[in-house]
């Protein structure tokens, strides 16, 4: 399946088709590093299950609070490890699905020094991110479903265009800014098949789930973590280059609508 970049403006049927052959273009440069990414998420994972386990049996809601409170600097320390590790090759994959875009080869290392060169001004702007569109929910509904979409592509700009942290934000508003429907129908597609591919996951993992009784779950527990969520991983990785190839072919698209490409495409028709 060969990809072309967009050179002209299109529906949403072509930019979500050129996405996803971006997405199988990507597949072949990717996958070294979709399988690195997996097996540390499960390590780390793991490593949390773990340290959410009580030491030892409470029977008291006092003592299982002193006991979670005892776990809390563990549990924060690595979710914060998983959370750094987490932006530093989510960086590199959607660095390759760049690359791939703009006609490379994706070379693996190449994309890891730009996941690890990009992981601070990412880190920023998911805050600034949040914070905008968590003030917007307060304030008003509105505002914040709307700086939900229009700030979305900040991680795009920021590792493909290498722009800033603040400039990032700016420009993904500006792009979106004017094609704010057509951005949500964009994207809700992919929603709905990434949700609809963890939904499978969960029901299976239901399903394996069900045989054991209140007695044995903690036993059931440990036995079935490495299973379920080795595959729940791998799905959750591949979904992050697919949604990638979809953004970076959207914002592709938005650049082209910005640049006047638009209104000639109309005019010619």
């Amino acid at each position: 399946m060969l990809y072309q970049a967009l050179t002209q403006p299109a529906s949403i049927g072509r930019v979500l088709d050129n996405g996803f052959k971006l997405f199988v273009s990507s597949l072949k440069p990717i996958l070294l590093l979709v399988a690195i990414t997996a097996s540390i998420n499960v390590i780390m994972q793991y490593a949390l299950f773990q340290a959410m386990l009580p030491a030892q049996q409470v029977t008291t809601e006092e003592e299982l609070a002193a006991q979670m409170l005892d776990m809390m600097p563990q549990i924060l320390a690595i979710s914060l490890i998983m959370w750094v590790i987490s932006i530093i090759l989510y960086n590199a994959i959607l660095s390759v699905v760049g690359n791939v875009h703009q006609g490379g080869s994706g070379d693996l290392y190449d994309a890891l020094m730009v996941g690890i060169r990009k992981m601070l001004p990412v880190f920023i702007a998911a805050l600034l991110y949040t914070v905008a569109v968590s003030i917007g929910m307060l304030l008003l509904l509105i505002p914040g479903l709307i700086l939900m979409i229009t700030l979305l592509f900040f991680q795009v700009l920021i590792v493909v265009d290498d722009e800033g942290i603040i400039a990032s934000l700016k420009r993904s508003h500006t792009l979106v800014w004017g094609n704010y429907w057509r951005t949500t129908a964009v994207i809700l597609v992919p929603v709905f098949i990434v949700y609809a591919l963890i939904m499978v996951v969960a029901i299976v993992g239901g399903i394996f789930g069900a045989g054991g009784d209140f007695e044995t779950m903690d036993a059931t527990m440990q036995m079935s973590f490495g299973v379920f969520d080795i595959v729940l991983a791998v799905v959750s990785v591949l979904i992050v280059p697919f949604l990638d190839a979809v953004f970076v072919v959207h914002v592709g698209d938005l650049k082209l609508r910005k640049s006047g490409s638009d209104l000639e495409q109309r005019m010619a028709d």
